[in-house]
């Protein structure tokens, strides 16, 4: 599990201190933030593998913290590391793992490596549809700590789970964005929320995060019926 990006939300310094010095050990690269804010202004812009939050924090409480987190990034586990013993279960919804501040790092570090895997298999999940080798403009609209930049790009294959294309800008694998095709091109509107996969040069990989199995059927039959070349 070593290499991943860790977000540490606690405003307590020496937990902090604490983290960072065993998930550095361990191989991560670790951000951090104080408060709800500046926890949600990184996730905006940075890849970030896991999410470690403490619950009683200021401004915001780490449930809404969750929440906020995972409009952004709804593919990363989220881990509550709390001293609190009695969160109630409307503050758990957005939190996938919970671990008491009594249990330990060791406890902590654990759940941690069984949370990851689930998370770190980036290009097999655009590989399980078959792609069609599709030409049509699109646009990738990123929102990076408060700004919202809209990136023009030309797919060379789309897919119900997703697309792959060049973009006139740079974005990080991890980041989320909406894609948006509004041409005439495949016959259809498309706006959808969507994580960068995976990257090849100029070309970008993108899965999309919400789209339902009637969506998917349809532009599954779009693109049979205006793409019939495979790309794989």
């Amino acid at each position: 599990m070593s290499g991943s990006v860790i977000l540490c939300v606690d405003d307590d310094n020496d937990v902090l201190a604490l983290l960072v010095s065993a998930l550095t050990t361990c191989g991560h690269q670790v951000l951090v933030a104080a408060d709800g804010r500046k926890a949600l202004e990184i996730a905006a812009s940075n890849r970030l593998d896991a999410v470690i939050l403490d619950y009683v924090l200021p401004e915001m409480n780490g449930g809404q913290i969750a929440a906020g987190i995972k409009r952004l990034r709804p593919l990363t586990p989220v881990i509550m590391f709390s001293g609190s013993s009695d969160i109630p279960a409307s503050d758990l919804i957005h939190v996938n793992s919970s671990v008491h501040k009594l249990q330990g790092l060791r406890k902590l570090l654990a759940v941690l490596q069984r949370s990851l895997p689930t998370h770190g298999c980036r290009r097999a999940d655009l590989r399980k549809f078959a792609r069609f080798t599709v030409n049509v403009p699109f646009a990738a609209v990123v929102t990076r700590s408060g700004s919202t930049a809209t990136l023009s790009g030309v797919s060379v294959d789309l897919a119900e789970g997703g697309i792959g294309g060049m973009i006139e800008g740079e974005l990080e694998v991890g980041e989320t964005v909406h894609i948006r095709i509004t041409g005439p091109e495949l016959g259809l509107t498309l706006a959808q929320p969507a994580q960068v996969r995976h990257r090849h040069g100029a070309v970008y990989g993108f899965e999309f995060l919400e789209m339902t199995p009637p969506q998917q059927a349809e532009l599954r039959r779009t693109c049979l019926e205006r793409a019939p070349g495979l790309a794989s």
